[in-house]
C-alpha cells in the first residue's frame, strides 16, 4: 500500500461517507480511552455500545455494557500488558504477544456478545494504536477468522502500514503521518493510523471503490 493509496481511501471515506459523527470524538478523548484501559465504568461501556449501534451493529443488545463490565476483570490483564504496543512496531512473531492478543480476543468473543467484527471494534478502543477494526467483507477478502485469523490480519496490516509509512518518508512530507492526513482531512484531533488503514479497507473492499488514486489528490493535500 502506498501513501497515496491510503490517503485516497481516507479522503473518500471522509468526503463520501462522513464519520458518522461519533468515532472521532471518542478516539480523541484521552481521558475516556485511559479509563477504558484501566478502570472503565458502566457509562464508558454505554458510550462504546452507542458507537457500535451507529457503526454497523444496530442490533447490539441493551445489556452489552453490563456484559463488558462483568468480563473486564478477566480482560484487563491482557489489555494492560498490551497497552504500550503499536501496530507499526508490535512483534507479532512473539509468542507472548500472540497469547495476549488471542486471550483478549477470545475473552470478548466467548464471554460477551457478538462475532469477530464486534470483538475487533471493542478491542480497537481498548488500544487505538494496536487493534484494528474488521468487518465481514474485509474478513472474507483476507480469509481471516477466529483469534489466529485476527492475529494474521494485524500482521498483514503491519506490513501495509510499513509500506505506506516508508512511502510517506520518501515523499519528504512534514511531521507524523497521522497528523498530516488528519490535518489535510480537517479532522478534529489526530486520527490513528489503525483507523486510517481501516478507512482505506472499508472504502476499497466493503464499498468497492478503485484503489488507484487520481492525479489531483496529492496536489490537493500538499497545497492544503
Amino acid at each position: 500500500m502506498t501513501f497515496k493509496e491510503l490517503a485516497w481511501g481516507a479522503f473518500i471515506f471522509k468526503a463520501g461517507y462522513g464519520d458518522y459523527s461519533i468515532y472521532q470524538p471518542l478516539a480523541s478523548d484521552r481521558d475516556y480511552l485511559l479509563r477504558l484501559q484501566t478502570n472503565p465504568t458502566i457509562e464508558d461501556f454505554e458510550k462504546l455500545r452507542n458507537f457500535l449501534v451507529h457503526y454497523g451493529v444496530p442490533w447490539a443488545p441493551k445489556d452489552l455494557p453490563q456484559k463488558h463490565l462483568s468480563v473486564w476483570p478477566r480482560l484487563q490483564p491482557h489489555i494492560q500488558r498490551l497497552s504500550n504496543e503499536r501496530l507499526e512496531t508490535c512483534d507479532f512473531n512473539s509468542r507472548q504477544i500472540q497469547d495476549e492478543i488471542s486471550a483478549a480476543f477470545n475473552c470478548l468473543l466467548f464471554r460477551t456478545w457478538g462475532a469477530e467484527t464486534v470483538v475487533s471494534k471493542v478491542l480497537h478502543f481498548l488500544n487505538l494504536s494496536l487493534f484494528m477494526m474488521i468487518d465481514s467483507p474485509i474478513m472474507m477478502r483476507f480469509s481471516k477468522s477466529g483469534s489466529q485469523g485476527y492475529l494474521d490480519f494485524l500482521h498483514d496490516m503491519q506490513r501495509e502500514a510499513a509500506e505506506a509509512l516508508n512511502d510517506y518518508q520518501q515523499l519528504g512530507l512534514p511531521g507524523r503521518f497521522e497528523e498530516f492526513l488528519s490535518r489535510a482531512l480537517n479532522y478534529d484531533g489526530i486520527r490513528p493510523l489503525t483507523k486510517l488503514i481501516d478507512d482505506y479497507n472499508w472504502v476499497t473492499i466493503t464499498r468497492g471503490w478503485p484503489k488507484t488514486p487520481p492525479n489531483w489528490l496529492f496536489d490537493l493535500f500538499v497545497l492544503k
